[in-house]
């Protein structure tokens, strides 16, 4: 089998019957050349057969009864692959036919992040098929009236071409310019292959793919790390000969929700000290960059690093010759 599909998923039932409605469009043999498997991490209620597209084989479900968090959500559903390539993705997205089949023709040594895009206008909506407000969200939903621009259904899904969701849809994962403006910089470093020694800080948290017996020799994700445990596997992975590509014409596209962006600097698991327990140097040229991206004030002028090229620059200097950004006052 070339490459299994797997797909974590927690309480977001009526995005995951859309992804599932776009898997169904996949130009692939399933259960010959691909496999698709999806691990409910704690989904209350659980993932069931309400949520399964008739014309998609049965996929294989993994059921954690409480949530174990997302690195042990993909290692539970790599555990039971069999395809030469995991492609992790989330419940969330839709994706273009072609992103299982061209996943499937990486190479051995190649990591694979499909392009990105979002839907702006679902982010209110607690079932974007219907237009059911989030709890609270109701009377904003009133004022946008007539939601027929920004509803997402099955039946759309099958007969819609997928070049119209592109249309509809913007780049990056989230809305606003600081996603596009870190997607725009990580995607055209991976393009130019300019920053060998940083490209896996553009690793993706969803259409990403990996061979399956790389993820198996590293260990797989980190199950301490909830945010950006991606990235930690894809420094791994590339420092023993892996490299990171962008997949040309794999797209998914999020279905945005109430959550918003999520800032690569935030998170309550102190992700920051589980990462540089294994990587302290990566960490903070890591962190540099974003927050120069950000404009903190507490970083001057030399310290910025405004590009991967610049981080993987700063990579390749002695230790004894990088000045360590000042502390926030």
């Amino acid at each position: 089998m070339r490459i299994s599909l797997i797909i974590i998923t927690k309480d977001e039932q009526p995005r995951l019957r859309l992804c599932l409605a776009s898997l169904a469009r996949q130009i692939v043999r399933w259960q010959q050349d691909a496999e698709l498997i999806i691990v409910d991490d704690g989904s209350a209620p659980a993932v069931g057969a309400a949520e399964m597209p008739t014309d998609l084989p049965l996929p294989r479900i993994v059921r954690h009864e409480r949530s174990r968090g997302r690195s042990a959500a993909r290692n539970a559903g790599a555990a039971l692959a069999r395809g030469q390539r995991l492609l992790f993705l989330d419940g969330d997205t839709l994706l273009s036919p072609e992103t299982a089949a061209l996943h499937s023709e990486l190479g051995a040594d190649e990591l694979g992040r499909g392009e990105q895009r979002h839907l702006r206008g679902t982010r209110f909506f607690r079932d974007p098929s219907t237009g059911e407000p989030w709890p609270g969200k109701e009377s904003l939903v009133r004022g946008l009236g007539d939601l027929s621009a920004r509803l997402v259904t099955v039946r759309m899904i099958a007969e819609m071409p997928f070049d119209r969701w592109v249309e509809r849809s913007e780049v990056a994962i989230y809305p606003g310019a600081a996603p596009r403006r870190l997607y725009d910089l990580e995607l055209s470093a991976l393009r130019a292959r300019s920053a060998p020694l940083a490209q896996w800080m553009a690793a993706a948290g969803h259409n990403f793919s990996v061979p399956r017996a790389a993820f198996v020799a590293a260990g797989g994700f980190n199950e301490d790390l909830s945010l950006n445990e991606h990235r930690e596997l894809a420094l791994r992975l590339c420092r023993h000969g892996a490299r990171l590509v962008v997949v040309e014409g794999a797209i998914s596209i999020h279905i945005t929700h109430r959550e918003g962006w999520r800032d690569p600097l935030a998170g309550e698991d102190s992700w920051q000290q589980v990462f540089a327990r294994n990587h302290p140097r990566e960490t903070q040229i890591m962190l540099q960059f974003w927050r120069s991206l950000a404009g903190d004030r507490t970083l001057a002028s030399v310290e910025r690093v405004m590009t991967l090229e610049a981080a993987d620059a700063l990579l390749r200097q002695p230790l004894q010759q990088q000045a360590p950004p000042r502390p926030a006052e």
